[in-house]
């Protein structure tokens, strides 16, 4: 049976790579017939192997694998003309025919060294190298051989240990073997012991490789070994830090974020980790919910970057950001805005209605990777309208309600409040609202003079005892420029804008304009590790009327404090 197979790339610790395997290689496959137990020959497949030797020595391999062939259906039971078929493959480099003929010879003669060994070394070339270990030990196992074979077989059972990466097994093939100051043998052994640690060990061998080199490229080699020998070994503890790390990396391609978490931790306390380490571990911290973890991380992360400036400026501010929004627990937001639209054939609308809302986000639960529940009050009513409709305490309305946002990439919001009548023009009743918004260069860009903005926003609100609802949404689209020349914290935003609402109640109920804005918004209250959380913005905008609505047309200006 065919035996499964793996392919595994690797690399020869130190200098050495595979020059030296492929000889060993190609003598060993070239001297089959050499290795065969002598078999006795009908004449006609003795002429034929014959003929397929002398076209060898002329270099006429076509002929070679003709004679080989008929050879073998003369005389199918000779293993010998078998392995000389598979010489002819090998020359002639038809490594699938060769690879059946090998497979065939395995499955027939599974306890035959020599089937092993030429076996192992076809593997071997095709980089297939920990079944080829597995051949070359076979063979050492049940083979007869001479010296100089066991030591060609036992270098290259030690080459192909190195590539797959099994250090153990390349011991045990240059255990019987090591004292041999045969510069082929020295360089692996060499190389074995730096895997393992032993640079004096290692400096020892690639000293002697050196004395008996005789080709440029060995000479090299064992300099090189010598070299890398030389060096100070490094930490046990730094090398198990990086696989602790790797492992983790391992494990955040399989989004398992809370073991991912728990193998950096591991890797940090043994020393290792950079600033994209702590930074990617802090993304793990927070996708489990983690925020304390995360804020400790991403903090760390940037201390770090302070010494290894892997970062550039807008990356140390996107983990900023990340702080801010992990810490953020409460806030407050003040507006005033101002509406007029003098002129219009439908009516007028000339008022200034400023409110305020508190709210509070739960620790912890309050932010989970995205996901935002906020708990709310909120006032507001009419300070100020041209039209003479009745304005002061009398409109002033409350609500109280809580707000969540259940998806981590997309701005969908679900809130619920309670209108409270505080005003005897104010009312009582229920307020459901969905919104979403999405937006791009709307934060900060704190390496870039200027760049490309825009904002959606839309929202729908149902009143339950009203049986009253309202569709609103605004677009914006522009550039914002960063105007350092005052201060690096203000922005300027001129934009287009287009509004949309519909109330079910107003006489006019579709209200759509369109027209130029703009917006200046200073930026404040950060620190070293966290963006800032705090804004105030002044928008105004000049709406050309696309409906009859009064409300559609006219200058809108709006004074915001986030905080």
């Amino acid at each position: 049976m065919k035996r499964a197979r793996s392919k595994r790339s690797g690399r020869l610790p130190g200098i050495v790579r595979t020059s030296g395997l492929a000889a060993i290689a190609v003598l060993a496959l070239h001297v089959n017939m050499a290795w065969a137990q002598p078999e006795k020959l009908t004449p006609r497949a003795y002429r034929l192997a014959d003929a397929a030797y002398k076209a060898i020595a002329a270099g006429d391999l076509p002929s070679a694998e003709d004679y080989a062939a008929r050879a073998v259906k003369v005389q199918p039971s000779s293993l010998q003309l078998e392995l000389l078929l598979l010489d002819v493959y090998l020359r002639e480099g038809k490594i699938e025919q060769a690879d059946q003929q090998a497979d065939s010879l395995l499955a027939r003669y599974p306890n035959d060294g020599n089937v092993l060994a030429q076996h192992g070394f076809l593997e071997q070339r095709q980089q297939r190298y920990e079944e080829a270990v597995t051949d070359f030990a076979a063979a050492l196992d049940k083979g007869s051989w001479d010296a100089a074979q066991q030591r060609n077989l036992r270098l290259a059972w030690a080459d192909s240990a190195m590539m797959a990466h099994e250090p153990d097994q390349a011991g045990k093939a240059l255990a019987p073997i090591e004292s041999d100051p045969d510069v082929a043998v020295q360089l692996r052994v060499a190389q074995l012991r730096l895997r393992n640690g032993d640079h004096p060990g290692a400096l020892a061998a690639a000293q002697l490789a050196q004395a008996n080199a005789v080709t440029d490229d060995d000479k090299k080699s064992a300099a090189s070994l010598i070299e890398y020998a030389k060096q100070t070994p490094p930490d046990p503890r730094d090398e198990e830090a990086q696989k602790t790390l790797q492992q983790a990396y391992d494990l955040l391609r399989e989004n398992k974020d809370s073991e991912a978490l728990t193998e950096f931790q591991k890797g940090f306390a043994l020393g290792g980790g950079k600033a994209g380490n702590y930074a990617d571990a802090g993304y793990a911290a927070k996708r489990i919910g983690d925020n304390d973890e995360a804020v400790k991380l991403f903090e760390t992360s940037l201390d770090a970057d302070d010494h290894e400036h892997a970062f550039d400026e807008q990356r140390r501010f996107g983990y900023r950001r990340e702080v801010e929004q992990l810490e953020r627990t409460w806030g407050f937001v003040v507006s005033l805005p101002y509406q007029v639209s003098a002129f219009s054939y439908q009516g007028t609308v000339d008022v200034l209605q400023p409110g305020i809302e508190a709210y509070w986000q739960p620790p912890k639960i309050g932010y989970q990777n995205g996901r935002i529940l906020q708990f709310f009050m909120r006032a507001y009513g009419t300070a100020y309208d041209g039209s003479g409709n009745v304005t002061g305490l009398p409109t002033l309305q409350g609500s109280i309600g809580a707000r969540y946002k259940p998806l981590v990439d997309q701005n969908l919001v679900l809130s619920a409040e309670r209108l409270v009548r505080l005003g005897n023009q104010s009312q009582n009743d229920w307020l459901a609202r969905l919104g979403y918004s999405s937006e791009a260069g709307t934060d900060m860009q704190v390496a870039e003079p200027s760049w490309r903005s825009w904002q959606l926003y839309a929202e729908a609100d149902y009143f339950v005892h009203q049986g009253r609802y309202i569709l609103y949404s605004q677009f914006r689209y522009g550039h914002t420029w960063a105007l350092t020349s005052i201060s690096d914290h203000l922005t300027v935003y001129p934009h287009v804008a287009l509004v949309f609402d519909h109330d079910s109640k107003e006489v006019n109920q579709t209200a759509i304009g369109i027209g130029p804005g703009v917006q200046f918004r200073f930026w404040f209250r950060e620190s070293r590790y966290s963006a800032p959380a705090s804004w105030a913005d002044l928008t105004v905008q000049y709406h050309f009327p696309l409906t009859s609505a009064a409300r559609s047309r006219g200058v809108l200006a709006q004074l915001t404090l986030w905080y």
